[in-house]
């Protein structure tokens, strides 16, 4: 606790020092303020004790005045400019009446009252400035959105660490379903792991890159594992059907775009998970690549992948020119027709040139067609629906679904069961769905609020350098600070003290009435 000891040897002493002020803050707002407003006070000669907000409540009982101040907009209160005063209102200060205002034959009064007047008028001349008050309106938003962003991170990393007690038993029903995928690939069983390290997987279940971890654990090889997020996949997927707008891949689905597009070339097995479960199921799709020996043309067409899109521009050029061509053809034949021209031969020459085009015409727009059909080797290609839950179940070993059954019927300590950390058991399972919907849910929501934060926080500093509401030589800014926060700091601190003074004149007041 910091006290300002007033040092004035008058026949008051005692008296004043029971006039005991405590000034509660935040912990943040005390380390950034109470050492100005120390200073500010022992000039003024006033006795206050600044605190953090959760001072204990029996140490409180011997102040006189308990002035609260948070920096925030009230809650319940909307965010807009009739609202922005309410910023910085300070809770228990005193309410003065002109009378009070009056020092009589009290110097040290009459000097205080002075000091709160200037106070006052600062104040106000501050809070009639609609800039100023549109900047610590938005200012109190951006503090807001930042606690809301900490409180976001919190809630992600209590998430993290439930997740980290059931994420094994996931992992494992991926490794069951991953290996049987492998099977049907290769047609050999996975056996001593061979299979593990030559087989190609992509994640696609927003875990970042934690499921690949697990996986390894799991004795897959992390060469051959590989993660994508299902927004970078939805955006990779727009990108696609944009590149092929003019051919048949333009309204291209998920099955399309993995079996086609470049990013998936290298991948045998694409594992999705959305995280769309119930109690009763927990589908997962597998998209499947069986490769065989591709043809003789496709290899050729893949090796000079390169020279491709030069042909097609060229293709593309000269079907422009039989397009125009064939245009003025048809041209020439409705005009024979259209003046009923008796010359035979004449007509039937534009209507053979006119065949010989259309043809051309065909030939090269299939031509192009070929050209932009993207490479693919040979083989079996399919989408696959694993149900989690079940492939678990049924891998289960019979201790295992013993465990789960004595879990279920409240005898799972009785038995020893459910206390081993390494234990996979089903309940861990749908644990961890749950638990891993919520962290994807809360990290989507905090990239939007972030997202929002940034802007906003762009928007502030434009408005603060366009109306030149920033620091100047004589208060500069400090370290990790806005331009416009001195500012903000200035008017605080003018507020705080007018509270610590105001509690002060009642109780001189009072004293020399």
């Amino acid at each position: 606790m910091v006290e300002l000891l007033q040092q004035e040897n008058t026949s008051e002493v005692g008296k004043e020092d029971e006039n005991l002020i405590l000034l509660l803050l935040s912990s943040d707002l005390r380390d950034r303020y109470m050492k100005t407003l120390v200073d500010r006070l022992i000039k003024i000669g006033v006795v206050v004790a600044i605190e953090e907000i959760d001072f204990p409540k029996e140490k409180k009982e011997k102040y006189e005045w308990i002035l609260n101040f948070s920096g925030n907009i009230p809650k319940g209160k909307s965010a807009d400019l009739k609202n922005s005063k309410l910023i910085f209102r300070v809770l228990g200060k005193a309410e003065l009446k002109q009378d009070k205002l009056d020092s009589g034959d009290s110097e040290k009064l009459a000097k205080i009252v002075k000091r709160y007047n200037k106070l006052q008028e600062s104040c106000l001349v501050r809070e009639k400035n609609p800039k100023f008050d549109k900047l610590a309106l938005t200012d109190a938003v951006l503090r807001s959105r930042r606690e809301l962003i900490l409180q976001y991170k919190d809630h992600v990393s209590r998430l993290d660490e439930k997740i980290s007690k059931v994420e094994k038993s996931y992992y494992l029903g991926i490794g069951y379903i991953l290996s049987t995928a492998i099977e049907k690939i290769t047609g050999v069983a996975v056996l001593d792991n061979l299979m593990k390290g030559l087989i190609y997987v992509m994640i696609i279940d927003d875990l970042d890159k934690r499921t690949q971890d697990g996986l390894v654990e799991m004795d897959f090889s992390r060469k051959v594992l590989s993660y994508m997020s299902t927004s970078v996949f939805s955006n990779k997927l727009q990108k696609f059907r944009e590149d092929h707008s003019d051919d048949e891949m333009a309204n291209a689905n998920i099955r399309d775009f993995v079996f086609n597009a470049e990013d998936f070339e290298k991948v045998d097995i694409v594992f999705f998970n959305s995280w769309k479960f119930t109690e009763d199921s927990f589908p997962v799709k597998v998209a499947l690549r069986k490769k065989t020996i591709i043809s003789k043309e496709e290899e050729r067409k893949l090796n000079r992948k390169d020279e491709t899109p030069a042909k097609i521009e060229r293709e593309e050029t000269a079907l422009a020119k039989v397009k125009a061509k064939y245009k003025n053809v048809m041209a020439e034949i409705s005009k024979i027709e259209k003046f009923h021209v008796d010359d035979e031969s004449a007509y039937e020459t534009q209507n053979n040139l006119r065949r010989r085009l259309l043809k051309d015409i065909k030939i090269r727009e299939l031509k192009l067609k070929e050209l932009r059909r993207p490479v693919k080797a040979g083989g079996e290609e399919k989408i696959m629906t694993f149900d989690l839950f079940e492939i678990f179940k049924s891998n289960q070993s019979f201790i295992d679904r013993m465990a789960d059954k004595a879990s279920s019927l409240g005898f799972g300590s009785f038995f020893g069961m459910g206390h081993d950390d390494n234990h996979t058991s089903f309940e861990k399972l749908i644990e961890m769905a749950r638990y891993s919907k919520d962290r994807i849910r809360v990290l989507n929501q905090l990239e939007k609020i972030n997202a929002q934060t940034t802007k906003l926080a762009k928007q502030l500093d434009h408005y603060v350098e366009k109306n030149e509401l920033m620091a100047t030589v004589e208060s500069p800014v400090s370290s990790g600070d806005t331009k416009y926060q001195p500012l903000l700091d200035e008017h605080i601190l003018d507020c705080l003290e007018l509270a610590a003074l105001s509690c002060e004149i009642s109780f001189l007041s009072e004293v020399n009435g």
